[in-house]
């Protein structure tokens, strides 16, 4: 009797320790499971075996990384968790960044949840005026940045609208490429109309050259621009630009910035009230962007004014505009002057500001309490716009782009007395358009990933053999470890 008590008491003893490692074995199980799929979704781990390699960063793309020397921080704006749940697509360009991140020491990946989060993200909006979603990407470097949207990730069939291709890898390297890159890109000065080429235009040239410029100057009746032109100034010009009337297509200004500004170029003019009425030209190129002239109008305002003339005036701020992106991120105590400025007309309806893909707004207006002043007689009361921006959009590749044009009713606005001091913010508006409108894409030559060959690339013997791994080891394994157990409880 006492045999067989001892005997049961053994045989729940090892009942007890049997669904004891059991369980910890499970429990163990679950842990390594939990840890390996956290670590391999930070390290990468895992075998890309699409014929297309869509989920691998490609060996061109390594050599061409290999050259950036630049910290370079790829941000994502949902967190590593609730990346699939922003969007499963964002996974493309996530594993693509992750990749990078582990190829290169210089390259980081900071996932930040812009709803919790959202001071991460504010520069990048102010500066560009561009809306930034959970499943936006920004590329940024120490001084520069671009904003993607995850549509621009994937090539789209024309014909049926479907996804046809990943292009990740293309676009978030051609960005760093863009935003590391070292050559100075030109900006052209234009010249033969009278314009401010001397020492006055000296301190713009020093804040162009201070955002990584080589500034030139060009006579667009003797010379083209450059294919890496991205910039034209036309600064206080006196005499008209050469259009259509000469009958020679080489000395065609209007028609050489019309097609710059066609191709993505942008284009800042400064001109002053006592020239712009010669400037009929330039003035119908600039129509069609939504801006107008009012040449021999003067815009004096005493009650908002650092001169006792009143001519000196005050600019206001906008809100909420795509002018007010220039300068969100500003002091708004402190002032913007414009100096001898005319009105500008905005064009386009004045609710909308749009017309077809291009948009236009105030970037500075006068206050309510400034008068127009045209051959000395009072001609309008009122806010009026006196600095101006327009873009137009442009989709390539689910890509959006943009050309600008600036236009300042004041030549002065860039006069060494508001640039050369910290007393106004010209200095800070002038550059924020600069680094807007000559943000540079530089294409490399990778390839599109098509979606319809990504049938597992595998041969019919490496199939095989992980057909027997998967029907017939791991089966076996189990089964003979299951024996062991019950072989043993049975002997207990």
């Amino acid at each position: 009797m006492l045999k067989n008590k001892n005997h049961t008491v053994r045989r729940k003893n090892f009942l007890f320790i049997s669904t004891a490692l059991t369980a910890l074995f499970v429990a163990v199980v679950l842990v390594v499971n939990v840890a390996f799929f956290a670590l391999a979704n930070h390290f990468v781990w895992y075998v890309d075996m699409t014929k297309t390699q869509l989920y691998t960063l490609s060996d061109p793309a390594k050599e061409i990384l290999k050259t950036v020397e630049e910290e370079v921080t790829i941000y994502f704006a949902v967190e590593p968790d609730k990346i699939t749940e922003a969007s499963p697509l964002l996974n493309y360009p996530y594993r693509t960044a992750l990749e990078m991140e582990a190829a290169f020491d210089n390259i980081h990946v900071k996932c930040v949840d812009i709803v919790k989060n959202p001071g991460t993200f504010k520069e990048f909006h102010t500066v560009t005026g561009q809306d930034i979603y959970t499943t936006s990407l920004v590329i940024a470097t120490e001084n520069d940045f671009s904003i993607y949207y995850l549509e621009s990730m994937f090539v789209t069939n024309e014909d049926n609208g479907e996804l046809w291709g990943y292009q990740g890898e293309y676009k978030m390297v051609s960005a760093i490429l863009s935003l590391t890159d070292t050559a100075k890109p030109p900006v052209y000065f234009t010249s033969s109309h009278g314009e401010s080429l001397g020492d006055d235009a000296l301190p713009l040239m020093q804040l162009f050259t201070d955002a990584g410029y080589d500034v030139k100057a060009i006579d667009l009746t003797k010379e083209d621009l450059s294919e890496d032109a991205r910039i034209v100034v036309i600064n206080d010009p006196k005499y008209d630009f050469a259009g259509i009337e000469g009958g020679n297509d080489k000395e065609n200004e209007i028609e050489k910035l019309d097609k710059f500004l066609d191709e993505l170029g942008c284009l800042m003019v400064f001109t002053s009230p006592e020239n712009a009425g010669n400037l009929t030209n330039l003035s119908e190129l600039l129509s069609e962007w939504g801006i107008g002239f009012n040449g021999d109008t003067y815009v004096q305002d005493k009650d908002h004014a650092i001169s006792t003339d009143g001519k000196a005036i005050v600019a206001k701020y906008e809100e909420e505009t795509l002018g007010a992106s220039l300068y969100l991120d500003l002091d708004k105590n402190s002032k913007t002057i414009l100096k001898n400025s005319m009105p500008l007309t905005i064009l386009y309806d004045e609710d909308s500001r749009y017309e077809g893909t291009k948009e236009v707004s105030a970037v500075l207006s006068s206050y309510d309490s400034s008068v127009l002043y045209k051959d000395g007689q009072v001609v309008g009361e009122g806010s009026y716009p006196i600095m101006t921006i327009s873009r137009e959009l442009t989709v390539v590749d689910n890509d959006y782009y943009y050309s600008y044009v600036f236009v300042s009713g004041s030549a002065e606005a860039v006069a060494s007395a508001y640039l050369h001091t910290n007393t106004y913010a010209n200095k800070d508006i002038i550059y924020n358009t600069i680094k807007l409108t000559g943000k540079e894409r530089v294409l490399c030559d990778l390839e599109t990933k098509q979606f319809e060959n990504t049938a597992l690339d595998i041969t019919t013997a490496e199939a095989n053999r992980w057909t027997v791994v998967l029907t017939v080891v791991l089966p076996a394994v189990i089964a003979i470890a299951g024996y062991v157990v019950w072989v043993r409880r049975k002997n207990a």
